[in-house]
C-alpha cells in the first residue's frame, strides 16, 4: 500500500475527496480545531474577500498592486480554472506539487480523527504553505457564503464584500438579504470593511452597523464613474478618509461596469490599508492592463472567441450586457454548460437574444445536469447538435468549425467548461 509521504498530488486530491462523507459541510468547528494544531505564522495583514461575483478579480487586483510595490503576497482562490495549483499562489507563482503534498501530509497527520471536506483541506493547505513562506499579506477568497466558510477561521485585518446576488441558494438562502447575512459572517466587531456592491442589501448594511465596522461603501465613500471610452474614474469622497493619501482620483481602464466595480473596491481597500502596506501611484499602473483568464477573456481574430465562467445569473447578465454593447455583423455561437443547482433557465433567458446557435456541452462529475433536463432548458432555441452529450472540447470544436470570418464563439456557464477548453489550448501552446 502506498505511504502517505509517497503520494503524488493527484493521489492526494483523490484522497482528500474521500475523507469526509459530504462534499459540502459548512462548519467552522473542524477547520478551526485543525488550524489550532497547525499554529501558523500569521502575516502583518490578512484580507478576506466574500461575494457572489468579483471575488477572484478583486484578489488578483490587490495581488498585482502589492507585488508591484515589492510586498510578498500569498493568494488563495477557488475554484481553479485549469489546474488545482492555481488556487494557491506565492508572489504570482502557483504552488508546487511538492509543497501541496507536504502541506496535505502535515494536515492529515495533525487532524487525527477530525474529518475535513475537500475545500477545508485546501484552505488549510494554503494557510500551511503561506505560513512557511514569510509573507507580508495573505489575500483569501471565501469559497461559499462566509459565515461558515473555512476561510473564516482566520481573523482578517480587512474584510471585502463584492457583489451580493442569488447563487448557492440551497446552502445560503433564496433572497439577497439571506445571502447577505451569510456573506457578512466575515465581518468583525469594529473591524475594517469595504463593500463594492453599488446597491447592497439592507441586511448587510444592518449587520455592518451592528458590528460598528469602519466601513468604506461604494457610492457613499468612493465612486466609479464612466469617463472616456473604456476608462472609469475612481474618486474617494466624504469625510471618512484620512488625508493626505497617495491614492486619490484617477482614471483607469475597465472593460465592463462589473470590472470597474471591482477596481473601485480594490482601490478603496488599498487606501484603507495604506498605514500597514503603503503603495505609490506608480504601483497602481498594473491595474491598467490587468486581465484574468476566463473572465470576459476575448481573443481577437477572424473568429473572435470569448471565455467567461459566468456561472450564475448576475454574471451571465453582465456578459449579455457586454455582448449587446459589442454587436457583430456575423453570428454568435455559444458553447454552454452549467451545473444542475444553477439558474439555467434564467441564464438562457438573459442570453438568448445575443446567441444565434447553441452548442450544449456535457460536464462530468457531481452536480451535473441530465441530458433531458438540459434539453428542456434549451427548448425553442437553435441548438446546433441534438446529442446533448458532446464534451466541452468537442462542442467548442464544432462551434469554431461552423464559424466564418466575422463570427464569434462565446464559451460560458461554468469554471469546468471554460477550464477544460482552455486546458486543451494550453496543451497546444509550445513552451
Amino acid at each position: 500500500m502506498q505511504g502517505l509521504a509517497d503520494r503524488t498530488l493527484s493521489d492526494w486530491l483523490t484522497y482528500i475527496e474521500s475523507v469526509h462523507p459530504r462534499m459540502i459541510d459548512l462548519s467552522l468547528d473542524r477547520p478551526r480545531r485543525v488550524l489550532h494544531c497547525l499554529r501558523p505564522n500569521i502575516p502583518k495583514v490578512v484580507i478576506t474577500v466574500a461575494g457572489t461575483n468579483g471575488k477572484g478579480s478583486t484578489v488578483s487586483m490587490l495581488d498585482a498592486v502589492y507585488r508591484a510595490a515589492g510586498y510578498r503576497v500569498g493568494t488563495y482562490t477557488s475554484p481553479h480554472l485549469v489546474h488545482y495549483r492555481e488556487r494557491i499562489r506565492i508572489n504570482g507563482s502557483t504552488a508546487s506539487d511538492d509543497s501541496l503534498c507536504q502541506a496535505f501530509h502535515h494536515i492529515d497527520q495533525v487532524r487525527g480523527a477530525i474529518p475535513l471536506t475537500y475545500f477545508e483541506f485546501g484552505t488549510l493547505a494554503a494557510v500551511e504553505i503561506f505560513s512557511n513562506a514569510s509573507l507580508d499579506v495573505w489575500i483569501m477568497e471565501v469559497g461559499m457564503g462566509g459565515r461558515l466558510d473555512a476561510v473564516n477561521v482566520l481573523e482578517p485585518d480587512l474584510a471585502i464584500i463584492t457583489s451580493v446576488d442569488l447563487d448557492h441558494q440551497t446552502w445560503l438562502g433564496d433572497s439577497r438579504d439571506a445571502i447577505a447575512k451569510e456573506k457578512a459572517g466575515i465581518l468583525r466587531f469594529k473591524g475594517r470593511a469595504v463593500v463594492s456592491d453599488p446597491a447592497p442589501p439592507e441586511a448587510l448594511l444592518s449587520r455592518l452597523g451592528t458590528l460598528q465596522c469602519e466601513l468604506r461603501l461604494m457610492n457613499r465613500d468612493f465612486r466609479m464613474d464612466a469617463a472616456t471610452t473604456g476608462k472609469w474614474g475612481f474618486s474617494p469622497v466624504g469625510p471618512a478618509w484620512r488625508e493626505p493619501s497617495l491614492i486619490g482620483d484617477l482614471e483607469i481602464n475597465a472593460s465592463s461596469p462589473a470590472w470597474a466595480q471591482n477596481i473601485g473596491g480594490s482601490l478603496a481597500a488599498l487606501r484603507m490599508l495604506e498605514d500597514e502596506l503603503p503603495v505609490a501611484p506608480k504601483h497602481l499602473e498594473v491595474l491598467q492592463t490587468l486581465t484574468l483568464p476566463g473572465r470576459q477573456q476575448r481573443n481577437e481574430g477572424a473568429i473572435t472567441t470569448w471565455f467567461d465562467v459566468s456561472h450564475n445569473l448576475q454574471a451571465a447578465t453582465a456578459l449579455a450586457g457586454q455582448l449587446c454593447a459589442d454587436p457583430i455583423a456575423g453570428k454568435t455561437r455559444a458553447v454552454f454548460a452549467m451545473l444542475e443547482d444553477k439558474d439555467i433557465a434564467g441564464t438562457v433567458a438573459v442570453m438568448r437574444d445575443y446567441v444565434d446557435y447553441w452548442y450544449p456541452a456535457a460536464l462530468s462529475g457531481p452536480r451535473t445536469i441530465s441530458a433531458s433536463d438540459f434539453r428542456s432548458a434549451l427548448d425553442g432555441l437553435r441548438v446546433a447538435h441534438q446529442g446533448f452529450s458532446a464534451s466541452p472540447r468537442e462542442a467548442y470544436r464544432m462551434a469554431v468549425e461552423a464559424s466564418e470570418a466575422g463570427d464569434r464563439v462565446v464559451v460560458f456557464g461554468s469554471f469546468y467548461l471554460v477550464g477544460d477548453i482552455l486546458d486543451r489550448q494550453l496543451e497546444r501552446t509550445p513552451g
